[in-house]
């Protein structure tokens, strides 16, 4: 039942930065249906660096990018999607994301400094998010100094510190899609 939240909290996220309509409309209450032709027919917003798709919920034909890539000037971000990289409430990468990341770093240029940052969203103590955010960046760097030696990495976890999307609604309540945007890890590199 888990997995299933995450999948809806990775689609509210996307349906939210301006990813086209994924969803039927409930066919019961709080009930979503996710067909694998929508998935199929949508578009994500993809760079030329995170073009690899991962299986969604081990759907073989159903996929999402594990990975978008933010420029701002000399700065490219590789924004991984948390909730693809790990289970919930863990550090452990999922086998499968790790085959993901040789892919996902070829745009980094050989021997370059890298920042690896963990970030979580506000459900949480301070201290709970910012250990998770640490084991978190420090998993990703583990998998990509194996899959990219030649690379100068440091990590940082930043809690909840530095959210992307606001955890909640101007009227107070719970905003999943932000959380979900929230929930993720950074490789920084110029």
């Amino acid at each position: 039942m888990a997995t299933f939240f995450r999948v809806i909290a990775t689609l509210v996220s996307l349906l939210l930065a301006g990813v086209p309509a994924l969803a039927a409309p409930p066919s019961e209450p709080e009930a979503v249906t996710v067909t694998d032709a929508m998935l199929r027919d949508a578009t994500f917003p993809i760079s030329s660096t995170s073009d690899a798709t991962f299986p969604l919920n081990g759907i073989e034909d159903s996929t999402i990018p594990p990975s978008i890539t933010v420029v701002e000037g000399n700065t490219k971000t590789i924004r991984l999607v948390s909730d693809i990289f790990f289970a919930f409430d863990s550090a452990e990468l999922n086998p499968a994301a790790i085959d993901k990341l040789p892919g996902i770093m070829e745009a980094i240029p050989k021997g370059n400094k890298v920042e690896v940052n963990g970030h979580t969203d506000s459900i949480g103590s301070d201290s709970y998010n910012l250990t998770l955010s640490q084991n978190r960046s420090k998993a990703v760097a583990n998998a990509l100094a194996v899959a990219r030696p030649d690379l100068k990495i440091t990590t940082h976890g930043y809690g909840k510190a530095n959210p992307v999307a606001p955890n909640t609604n101007s009227d107070g309540s719970d905003n999943p899609g932000g959380r979900a945007q929230n929930r993720r890890v950074d490789i920084v590199y110029q």
